[in-house]
């Protein structure tokens, strides 16, 4: 429990420096030693704010209490965030909190996830194709905190990671490094043969003259 509530807090406040901007966010999928899983996220007061206001034209969010601002924050996040692990798991956010300020977190209970995740992909709706915005993402599970995934415009706003030997990691990475591997072992093994047969000593073949 410990090591779990390190790892959320160090994903919290390791970007405390641009965390303040409306343009990133940071989001943590993390498990407890009883394997339930939660989903924390954290982002300026002004980043929700102006999802809102993209996102619901008709609502003049500004004049909203404290209290349905909050509500609207979190159906919002409710309905744009995709969870989908090992491929058919769908994971569902319940049970909302929300602590605002002007650095605003907010924490979701999740069901849905298996025990044990090898593949997830995580998606964000509700960003424009315009849009700057970047969501720092990270795992935390019981025996592994992944390093960050970047989410933002130039991955349509979705990241696919796989466990693989014992980390978290873009899915498919390992396969596009292993053609350029390939293709490097042979370069060396062609310039091996080659060189070996220019310093291969000639075999002197007598003849009857």
């Amino acid at each position: 429990m410990k090591k779990l509530i390190i790892g959320i807090l160090i994903s919290f406040y390791t970007l405390s420096a641009s965390a303040h901007s409306s343009q990133i966010a940071t989001m943590t999928l993390a498990q407890d030693q009883q394997n339930n899983w939660s989903l924390h996220i954290s982002s300026s007061f002004d980043g929700f704010r102006n999802q809102l206001i993209k996102n619901f034209p008709d609502i003049k969010v500004d004049d909203l209490s404290a209290d349905d601002f909050q509500k609207l924050v979190i159906a919002y996040v409710k309905d744009n965030i995709v969870l989908n692990g090992n491929s058919g798991f769908i994971g569902e956010l319940r049970e909302g909190a929300i602590k605002m300020g002007h650095q605003t977190d907010l924490k979701f209970r999740v069901t849905g996830l298996p025990n044990k995740l090898s593949t997830l992909q995580v998606k964000l709706k509700g960003f424009s194709e315009a849009s700057k915005h970047n969501t720092v993402f990270k795992i935390i599970d019981p025996t592994v905190t992944s390093k960050n995934f970047v989410i933002k415009k130039d991955n349509q706003f979705a990241v696919s990671i796989e466990k693989a030997n014992g980390a978290f990691q873009i899915k498919g990475q390992e396969e596009n490094l292993l053609i350029p591997f390939i293709a490097l072992t042979l370069l060396v093994i062609m310039s091996v043969v080659i060189i070996s047969k220019i310093f291969r000593k000639e075999e002197i073949v007598l003849r009857p003259v």
